[in-house]
């Protein structure tokens, strides 16, 4: 992102005039707007409340690393690079970029070079190339899945970030967004080469940090934050939300015994109320017209079979996933077989609601 303090005051400003426009759909008067200027009012404020708040939002993380970056807090090394070798870079950059199945760099490169050299600087949660900042949160998005230094060619080296984007959730339009994959690619001045292989180390490393609620230290001291891929086996201490190897979701030994134990609550409360409720059914559907306690079932008997499979499964599901948590609670792990099971019960429930619908 280049000038995020520029676009943070732009998105301010289209978040004030979304404030402006939501409120005078509702302040005024009636000769002044109709209904349909009212809604239009009403829809761009909204919109761009949201979108001017969020975008405002990030820029402020862009200000906060850029300024950080300025006062000298933690910044592993930092060179200039001349004229000449930018644009050797430059040139270079665009004949890798041309490479079938190439990722996209994110550096943002302007035409020209301010005066005679830029300055590149390396810090250990952020990057700032020329104007370009790159904030690269220990633990967050976008996560560095390999840090690599090229000095393939000659006279020439640089560093390179792959660079991974989870995805989740969706925008307004209602669009999912899916992961996505990108690089960060930036030059290394001539007698830099050490202080590279300081930043590709430290970055490379997964960038150990302090233990919080959310992650460990993810130095390999403690085995809670270890990581094991249920698909392929792949174990990391590193804080990475996918598997390098199959792409498959990783979870810490923390975090899986605490989805334990919500799963174990869920699950209780599941089974029990099912069992409840097919505790005090069970002799009315088993006996279609016989009065039981002053009640009684006016369905058939298959019916009653029927309703009483169905309330079965359900207790089932939550029987399992009961289990299954306490079994991840024990173990800190996942099971895929367990997990099929419960999405195949989850399947079935779903069937049989259409079907009786």
């Amino acid at each position: 992102m280049r000038d995020p303090r520029f676009w943070r005051n732009f998105a301010l400003a289209f978040f004030a005039t979304g404030a402006v426009a939501a409120a005078a759909a509702f302040f005024l008067p009636n000769a002044a707007a109709n209904d349909i200027g009212r809604g239009t009012l009403f829809i761009y404020g909204v919109m761009a409340l949201l979108f001017g708040g969020g975008s405002a939002l990030f820029r402020q993380f862009d200000v906060r690393a850029k300024d950080a970056l300025a006062r000298g807090e933690d910044i592993i090394a930092r060179w200039r690079i001349d004229a000449g070798a930018w644009g050797e870079f430059v040139a270079l950059n665009y004949r890798l970029s041309q490479r079938p199945g190439s990722l996209p760099n994110e550096l943002s490169i302007r035409d020209g070079i301010p005066g005679d050299r830029i300055e590149v600087i390396a810090g250990k949660t952020a990057v700032q190339i020329d104007d370009s900042i790159h904030v690269l949160p220990r633990r967050g998005t976008p996560e560095i899945t390999r840090a690599t230094l090229d000095t393939s060619n000659e006279g020439l080296t640089y560093i390179e970030f792959q660079l991974y984007y989870p995805g989740g959730g969706s925008g307004v339009s209602g669009v999912p967004h899916l992961p996505r994959r990108a690089l960060l690619r930036f030059p290394v001045a001539a007698g830099s080469l050490r202080d590279a292989e300081d930043i590709v180390a430290y970055y490379e490393s997964g960038r150990p940090g302090n233990a919080d609620f959310f992650h460990g230290a993810g130095d390999g001291g403690n085995p809670e934050d270890r990581s094991r891929c249920y698909a392929c086996g792949f174990e990391t201490d590193k804080f990475l939300s996918h598997c390098p190897r199959c792409g498959v979701g990783l979870q810490s030994k923390r975090w899986s015994r605490r989805f334990g134990y919500a799963l174990f609550v869920c699950g209780l409360i599941i089974t029990g109320l099912m069992g409840t409720v097919i505790f005090y059914t069970a002799p009315l559907m088993l006996r279609p017209g016989v009065e039981v306690h002053g009640t009684k079932f006016s369905g058939t008997a298959g019916q009653g079979t029927l309703f009483l499979g169905i309330m079965g499964l359900v207790a089932t599901f939550g029987t399992t996933a009961m289990l299954y948590g306490v079994w991840q609670i024990a173990t800190g792990r996942r099971d895929k077989r367990a997990i099929y099971f419960i999405a195949g019960l989850a399947i079935v429930l779903w069937l049989i609601a259409i079907w009786i619908r």
